[in-house]
């Protein structure tokens, strides 16, 4: 939908009184489908739109927040007042006042890039889709119950204005999907993904994203490793492993561990859902997060990354912050009004709202393991004794981001630089800095890929955004592995 420009002005120009030094109105929408097929049946549709206008208020050091979805001047106007009452009972009880880091003017109008528009693809072509992918999971293997194929689509829509004179308008859209098997024999259950768990993979792009991923061609693939799981010997438990990860595991790892380096948790601002963090600003280029094979960079520019925009929702322009360099802790994720009380002159623009109704938080955008040097065949060829995982199913971190466990759905043994078979139920545990201490080796850009977090909750009330998490290959020693043992 369209929202008239002078309503935007109207609200801004209300807003912006005595002793107000900073306002802005965001008008946001959010149009998103979502399919699923189950054994080759729809099992559902959904399709939602949500649209309205928030406005933000600086008022004597203190913020205020308002919003409608009522769009006429009679219901802006009352909740610009409201987002001033607000932002005038918060300014007598700061105990310092709010200071926003500056950031360039921008006019700008910028849509993600997309070939096929999915808007403009019939929904009766995706779930044809859908229904064949679902049956060409059927190999004929009575064990194989649960055949799922699932498609998203969404599109957010943001206009900024603000006090400072930005006006940005901006589309991000992102599609993707997947299949998931479901095996059971031998008294248990297990699950295959492809290409990654959680309802699949998805980018920044268009329609052309879906059909890349040959879900139709995976799928199979997905019921034969389910079944071959069954049969497949228990992970061992280990204290010394010599474990890799793949892509769709790390990223589940960068995200949890991520959360670390959002400012207003190490500022103790914010512990909703994932809690605090132990990177205290007083860490900063002091602490080996990791060793020299280890750098992590937050990018909000990456080509097709989940967490890839042009401005954030504070209209910072998308910019690529390193946040560990060769091992060492160097930077955050911050927002305007966070980044000057550790001293930085500009927020790294990462502060996001899931809907019009929601104030910015600092979210992650793609937080990405750079590649090394080596090939995926030579890890493999240089390890003699290791175990190799893919694929998150289960995980559980504590409030510092300190102590983890992940569980995955499927693992390999490797012996002697080959990989001589399957192993189920794989499942690995540690400690932050120590596991990124324990990197021996990293596969080169050819093995990176980015995978994306389309469901990360924060904030009271809660907020679910979109990020991404992009890696290579990564070897790491000493590991304790298999945390049950049958």
């Amino acid at each position: 939908m369209d929202v008239d420009p002078s309503l935007l002005e109207f609200a801004l120009s209300k807003a912006m009184g005595a002793d107000v030094t900073y306002a802005d109105v965001k008008f946001l929408e959010r149009n998103s489908v979502s399919v699923t097929v189950k054994n080759g049946v729809i099992e559902g549709t959904n399709k939602t739109l949500s649209a309205g206008i928030g406005i933000k208020i600086l008022f004597n050091g203190g913020y205020g927040f308002a919003s409608t979805n009522v769009l006429d001047r009679e219901n802006i106007g009352k909740t610009v007042e409201k987002a001033l009452r607000v932002a005038k009972a918060t300014s007598r009880a700061m105990k310092h006042p709010i200071v926003l880091a500056e950031e360039p003017v921008y006019e700008d109008k910028v849509i993600t890039p997309m070939k096929k528009d999915p808007v403009q693809v019939e929904l009766e072509e995706t779930i044809a889709l859908l229904i064949d992918a679902s049956k060409a999971a059927d190999i004929g293997d009575p064990r194989v119950k649960v055949r799922n194929a699932y498609y998203n689509h969404w599109k957010d829509h943001m206009i900024l204005w603000t006090s400072e004179g930005s006006r940005i308008d901006q589309t991000i859209a992102v599609t993707g999907g997947g299949v998931s098997t479901l095996a059971v024999g031998n008294g248990e259950t297990q699950t295959r993904s492809k290409p990654s768990s959680f309802r699949g993979d998805l980018s920044t792009a268009g329609y052309e994203y879906l059909e890349t991923l040959d879900l139709v061609q995976v799928a199979p693939e997905a019921s034969k490793e389910a079944v071959a799981l069954l049969e497949a010997p228990h992970c061992p438990s280990l204290n010394d492993a010599t474990l890799i990860l793949k892509p769709a595991q790390l990223m589940l790892q960068t995200h949890e561990n991520g959360h670390g380096f959002e400012l207003d948790r190490a500022l103790d601002y914010e512990a909703a859902f994932a809690g605090t963090s132990f990177l205290k600003p007083h860490l900063l280029n002091k602490l080996d997060f990791g060793n020299e094979l280890v750098t992590i960079v937050a990018d909000a520019t990456y080509p097709g990354g989940l967490g890839t925009f042009y401005y954030d929702h504070e209209g910072v322009k998308a910019q690529k912050t390193t946040l560990i360099d060769k091992g060492k802790f160097v930077g955050y994720l911050s927002s305007r009004e966070t980044a000057p009380l550790i001293g930085l002159d500009r927020s790294s623009g990462a502060s996001r709202a899931s809907a019009y109704n929601r104030m910015p938080l600092i979210r992650m955008t793609n937080i990405n393991l750079q590649p090394g040097d080596w090939k995926y065949e030579e890890i493999i060829e240089d390890t003699k004794d290791g175990y190799m995982f893919d694929t998150n199913v289960s995980w559980s971190i504590d409030d510092l981001r300190l102590s983890f466990q992940f569980g995955c759905e499927i693992g390999w043994r490797i012996e002697n630089g080959e990989i001589t078979g399957l192993i189920k139920n794989p499942s690995y545990t540690g400690i932050t800095p120590q596991f990124w201490n324990s990197v021996s080796a990293v596969a080169n850009k050819d093995d990176f890929k980015i995978y994306g977090t389309p469901n990360c909750g924060k904030g009271e009330p809660g907020q679910v955004m979109y990020t991404g998490h992009g890696s290579s290959t990564t070897r790491f020693e000493n590991v304790r592995i298999g945390v049950v043992q049958k």
